[in-house]
């Protein structure tokens, strides 16, 4: 063989022989979907969902066949496939396909997609259709599928039919290629979209996220019956791949290093100016503020709090509540180095002993925290010099009212956060010189220094947290423990079960309990959320979908009302062969309606609250799944621990009376104000 000779391509071209001299074998609507599907691997695809029907045999039949697409999941009820699809790519890391077929098949993906797009995941929706020749003409099965999900997605490819030309394979590589890349890079600026206050973020935006190909074929009854394709066609599509992206399928942040030492000059100029009897070099009473999906690797963010010393408080949806960087603020008040992370529970619940604590600073990473006393905290500290991360540019935060569009940093990289924390101790050092710098608005090599500063943080201040939440988190811990058996007592137990690699956390009451009772640990612990429209729906599905990702111990935590709304999942979670509890929070429908006014109205239980009589026996019974039912701690603890061994799902229903949720949350909050 001669040197240098690509052994790929040889083989690539025996194949496109091949091809060649068995074009009278093969059928057009087979090597279109085998051409498509070639391009989602070349652009990182590595799981599918099919959701099977007449016009998407086809396609389904190609992913089935790809040696580097997996088929995690077969599902009827589009609906959950689409959630499925969403929990793969969430604990993947990587963009999931999901296949349907023609007419409504693509409204019961729009719930999935809308979480999608608010949360940034790279999910593509194949739609496979009717020939276009036949829209609007009263066939039977068809819909409008790119009007259903134009306002959800980064892009849109409704592809031509299938024609037996080398023109048409070129025109279908060219739209699939662009969506492609815009569900890995979202697409170019479009302009300001969040010029109004009230303006919803566009779905067009630079930043991955999910994207839409509609797939007209052909065929009477299915989209397998055999059409005639010359061998040129079949040449062309499968000659050479275009790659749409590099094929990773990872997050590509930005190496702002020069934009974040001007925002943290500009911002900390206007920190010193607040300043009258203190100096700069006494450090800065900074806060980290850190909500679910933060949109930027754990590591970094981490890194930025050890190295700028600020408390943070974190959200347990952020999933920065556990591992070996995470220091308790027990430990912290010990003077150990680190990353200190605060319950917010724990120093505003209560007594709110620092609910009137004002900051100097504020760095806010994801979405809004959930927890009310946070953002009742965060609304009395309004015009504090705060730096929003965001994955894109925005203009507004109704929690910072006075932010600076300026002080925004955009989908930064490890590296940027990184010389963020150093710029952040360089100011404290060198304050007299930071307004010239911020007004010059530049950043050159001189500006940098070799080694890590001494960290900006006020050491007094951050010792105040560490205290304050040291004692708060022994109190609430000790309160609950003393509390009888109901919603309060046991979900905290939930929370600190071993052994469970990941915890899904789902929406409603499930997130809040989670903010109160998840506690900081060394053991690192994936958690998983849906807060970016915070819907109870799909909530089994999507932790189906992270358990086929994952292959490991998982725990979901949802409410009867949330397992009622995903109830078809039930048949998907048959096929999970690892360890993977569902504890469901029998209480008898929407409890978190419990804690607002409308509890008061005398239609409330018919018309909100909306119980259920639920058999979950009967109906894990049904799907082949196992399942415990459990009234004591003692008989939590162990249906926990076997869940643990069990290979596959086991419904852990957790009977509770149905208002002792509001009550021992009440009951805590009483307690820990009197103490």
């Amino acid at each position: 063989m001669a040197a240098g000779f690509d052994t790929a391509t040889m083989h690539g071209e025996a194949l496109c022989d091949a091809a060649a001299a068995a074009a009278d074998d093969e059928s057009l609507n087979a090597v279109w979907v085998e051409c498509i599907v070639e391009m989602l691997s070349a652009a990182g695809v590595r799981h599918a969902v099919l959701c099977p029907g007449g016009r998407a045999s086809a396609m389904c039949l190609a992913i089935d066949a790809h040696p580097r697409i997996a088929v995690e999941m077969v599902c009827t009820d589009e609906r959950g496939g689409a959630f499925v699809a969403l929990g793969l790519a969430k604990a993947s890391g990587s963009p999931v396909a999901i296949v349907t077929t023609s007419g409504s098949a693509v409204a019961n993906v729009l719930p999935a997609l809308v979480e999608a797009d608010a949360a940034d995941v790279p999910l593509v929706v194949l739609t496979c259709d009717r020939p276009r020749a036949l829209r609007g003409t009263g066939f039977g099965q068809m819909a409008d599928h790119l009007g259903a999900t134009r306002a959800f997605v980064r892009a849109q490819a409704d592809l031509g039919d299938p024609v037996d030309s080398t023109q048409a394979v070129e025109q279908l590589r060219g739209r699939v290629a662009a969506a492609l890349a815009a569900m890995m890079d979202g697409v170019d600026d479009i302009g300001d979209g969040l010029s109004r206050a009230d303006a919803h973020p566009p779905a067009r935006r630079p930043t991955r996220g999910p994207v839409h190909v509609n797939v007209p074929l052909a065929g009477v009854y299915d989209a397998v019956e055999t059409q005639p394709v010359s061998s040129e066609t079949v040449r062309a599509a499968r000659g050479a791949w275009d790659a749409a992206g590099d094929g990773s399928g990872t997050v590509r942040l930005r190496d702002v290093v020069g934009e974040a030492e001007s925002v943290v000059a500009r911002v900390m100029s206007r920190v010193l100016a607040t300043r009258v009897d203190r100096p700069l070099t006494d450090g800065v009473d900074g806060l980290i503020v850190v909500g679910p999906e933060p949109g930027v690797p754990l590591d970094a963010i981490f890194a930025l709090a050890a190295s700028s010393g600020f408390p943070v408080l974190a959200d347990a949806g952020s999933g920065l509540r556990s591992g070996p960087s995470a220091l308790a603020p027990q430990t912290a008040a010990r003077g150990a180095a680190g990353a200190l992370i605060v319950n917010a529970f724990d120093v505003f619940g209560g007594a709110a002993r620092l609910a009137t604590t004002r900051a100097e600073l504020i760095v806010r990473f994801g979405l809004a925290p959930v927890m009310p006393v946070l953002h009742a905290y965060l609304e009395t500290q309004a015009d504090v010099p705060t730096i929003k991360i965001s994955p894109c540019r925005v203009a507004h935060d109704y929690l910072h009212q006075a932010l600076d569009p300026r002080d925004v940093l955009v989908a930064p990289s490890a590296s940027a956060l990184l010389e963020m924390g150093r710029a952040l101790g360089e100011a404290v050092r060198g304050g007299v010189h930071l307004q010239a710098r911020a007004e010059a608005n530049t950043y050159t090599e001189a500006n940098t220094h070799p080694s890590q500063p001494a960290a900006p943080v006020a050491f007094a201040w951050r010792d105040r947290w560490a205290s304050v939440a040291s004692y708060g988190a022994r109190e609430r811990r000790a309160y609950v423990a003393s509390l009888e058996w109901g919603e309060v007592s046991a979900v905290h137990r939930v929370l600190a079960a071993p052994g469970f690699a990941f915890v899904h956390l789902g929406n409603s009451m499930s997130m809040r309990h989670a903010d109160i009772g998840y506690d900081v640990r060394v053991a690192r612990q994936d958690i998983y959320v849906n807060r970016g429209v915070s819907g109870i729906d799909g909530t089994l599905s999507t932790f189906i979908g992270e358990a086929l990702a994952r292959r490991d111990a998982g725990l979901l935590l949802l409410g009867d009302q949330a397992l009622v709304h995903d109830l078809s999942a039930l048949a998907s979670a048959q096929r999970v062969p690892t360890p993977a509890c569902v504890c469901v929070v029998d209480n008898g429908g929407g409890a978190i309606f419990d804690f607002l006014p409308i509890a008061q109205a005398p239609a409330y239980r018919r018309t909100i609250r909306n119980p259920y009589r639920l058999d979950l026996g009967a109906l894990a019974q049904g799907f082949g799944l196992a399942h415990r039912r459990v009234g004591t701690r003692a008989e939590l603890d162990a249906a926990l621990a076997d869940a643990n061994d069990h290979p596959g799902v086991t419904i852990v229903e957790i009977a509770v009376e149905p208002h002792s949720g509001a009550m021992q949350m009440n009951q805590l909050a009483q307690a820990l104000g009197a103490a």
